[in-house]
């Protein structure tokens, strides 16, 4: 709401937009809940991202009304989103009844290439599994030996896309790695503590939607293409198609940024290309508008200390402060009529999200790919060097 007052379309509701506002107030002065208020303009962040950075522990319960709230699931909580009814329940009676949901389970082994990252893994999923509601109202479970080669910000994509695959939640299995993020986070954490907390799976546990293994080697380059509505075909997450059977896909817009992709993990991604490009004598070419929105203002402040956010606006990308942003049509980034194209790293491509045009959705490496070259292309080292 921070920044709707700012967008064209939303006009037409500035009343309900302030009502919400202070409406807002009133519940914060009710509950006592943290405040979490815009300072000098700026959000603290995407609640997502930032309930994670700060709170959401091994083992916690968390609801909230938002339905990627399992993107909590990466450091091995419980976490869903609810509807208002069930949320206010709880927040006035401290408890709420679960009907705990089916299992699914997927074994991760081996690691990605370099020009992959778990978006890739998610669409993966979407495409060969959730297309097939083999995903639907349970529980995703991610484990395996791959899962170690994956940070804690890839853990949070995975987590993050269950609720596009129409699952309840998703949820990893917790590790070395996991600990170690949230000591760094967390200074009043005992780490022998936050060991005894880990949910893990029963030995010989049985998962109603089985156990599927994914072979991080074998994954290619995805996009969630934006459909054919002329053939029936609606833009839906599941869309799957590799990079390299697209052809030549022109963009018009490139967007880096929402919960799934505003984290410190994709803003490496995100400087990684940038770098890249520039030392191959690119920018962004003049046909394309590249935007990046941070995911919170820890993020903000690691891109500014790392100088990737001077290095971003060198090569012709505009930065935005933290938010939703063009994920939920509010803000730069959305297209503006049905002819324009848009490659972005958010996770939804239904028709009219971030605006009127054809979206598709892509890792940070894609995305930002991409915007250097004009076309949807999939990143590799060398690239640029290409020609």
């Amino acid at each position: 709401m921070l920044y709707a007052t700012g967008v064209p379309r939303f006009g037409q509701f500035t009343d309900k937009i302030q009502t919400l506002r202070d409406m807002q107030g009133v519940f914060q002065q009710h509950t006592g809940v943290r405040d979490y208020s815009a300072e000098d303009g700026i959000s603290p962040g995407i609640c997502h991202q930032v309930a994670r950075e700060e709170f959401i522990d091994v083992g916690d319960f968390i609801q909230a009304t938002d339905s990627h709230t399992c993107m909590g699931g990466a450091t091995n909580a419980l976490a869903y989103g609810v509807g208002a009814t069930e949320y206010a329940n709880l927040v006035h009676n401290q408890f709420a009844f679960v009907q705990v949901p089916e299992s699914i389970r997927f074994e991760l082994v081996g690691t990605l290439d370099p020009g992959c990252t778990a978006k890739d893994v998610i669409l993966h999923i979407l495409w060969k599994y959730a297309s097939e509601s083999e995903t639907l109202d349970r529980s995703m479970e991610f484990g395996g030996s791959g899962l170690a080669s994956l940070s804690m910000d890839e853990r949070a994509t995975l987590c993050n896309m269950a609720t596009e695959c129409s699952a309840k939640t998703g949820i990893c299995e917790a590790d070395n790695l996991t600990v170690e993020w949230l000591l760094e986070r967390r200074p009043g954490l005992n780490e022998g503590a936050v060991r005894e907390a880990f949910v893990l799976p029963d030995e010989g546990a049985e998962y109603d939607g089985g156990v599927h293994t994914i072979d991080l080697t074998e994954i290619r380059p995805m996009v969630a293409h934006p459909g054919d509505p002329d053939k029936g075909i609606p833009s839906d997450p599941t869309n799957g198609a590799y990079i390299d059977s697209l052809g030549d896909v022109e963009i018009d817009i490139a967007y880096a940024g929402s919960c799934t992709a505003g984290k410190d993990d994709d803003f490496a991604y995100y400087a990684r290309v940038t770098e890249s490009a520039l030392d191959a004598g690119l920018t962004i070419p003049p046909n394309v508008d590249c935007y990046i929105q941070f995911g919170s203002k820890t993020v903000k402040e690691l891109s500014e200390r790392e100088g990737w956010s001077d290095m971003f606006e060198r090569a012709g990308i505009k930065l935005i402060d933290p938010g939703c942003g063009a994920c939920i049509g509010a803000g730069p980034g959305i297209s503006d009529d049905e002819d324009q194209v848009t490659v972005s790293a958010i996770n939804r491509n239904y028709q009219g999200r971030s605006g009127p045009g054809r979206l598709y959705l892509a890792s940070p490496l894609t995305v930002m790919a991409s915007a250097f070259m004009g076309k949807i292309t999939a990143w590799h080292p060398g690239l640029f060097a290409q020609g």
